[in-house]
């Protein structure tokens, strides 16, 4: 079926993106995948919030009121994801594996994907860390593990590049945002 778009009282749905497509079998993802990367991608799309959790509590350790700026950032991180899934609820746009263009590596269950809500979380924490603690030498592994994990959700076959994009940025914008409202003086 199409793509579709939908009155106020009906979601948008969206069917094959064709720029996402390219992109998506341009990165080697999905039915394209390389066997030895793919383990890696996975264990990465996954359980990269071992990296980031102790990560987030290693750089509030340094900062006055430290334990308040984790709880804040999480906060907003926990605001990121339920707008995410608000926004992928609404827009139905298909997972590339719904599509029949990759297998579905990470289990899921056919929700929709844009925006990626492990992206907006991930971007939360890392736009809120880059206002509270923005010299602080593990930011850049926050943000790597950000990046690596939009890479793993995409190489995995559970989200096109533009749902990762989107979950950045729109998780990005909302620490950023937040740190700055609420944020540590």
């Amino acid at each position: 079926m199409e793509p579709t778009v939908g009155t106020p009282s009906e979601p948008t749905t969206w069917g094959r993106r064709p720029f996402d497509v390219w992109l998506f079998r341009r990165m080697g993802a999905g039915h394209g995948a390389r066997a030895g990367w793919l383990p890696v991608a996975c264990a990465v799309a996954q359980h990269s919030w071992i990296v980031l959790l102790p990560t987030l509590m290693l750089m509030t350790l340094g900062l006055q009121g430290g334990g308040w700026t984790a709880l804040q950032c999480l906060g907003v991180a926990t605001l990121a994801q339920v707008l995410s899934k608000q926004c992928a609820a609404r827009w139905a746009a298909p997972r590339p594996f719904a599509l029949g263009l990759s297998q579905n590596h990470l289990g899921h269950g056919p929700r929709a994907g844009l925006p990626s809500t492990h992206a907006a979380v991930m971007g939360a924490v890392v736009g809120f860390m880059a206002v509270a603690a923005p010299t602080h030498p593990l930011l850049a592994l926050l943000g790597a593990t950000a990046l690596a994990t939009a890479w793993a959700r995409v190489y995995a076959g559970a989200h096109f590049p533009g749902d990762v994009l989107l979950g950045l940025s729109m998780g990005g914008s909302l620490g950023w945002a937040g740190a700055m409202l609420f944020g540590p003086a």
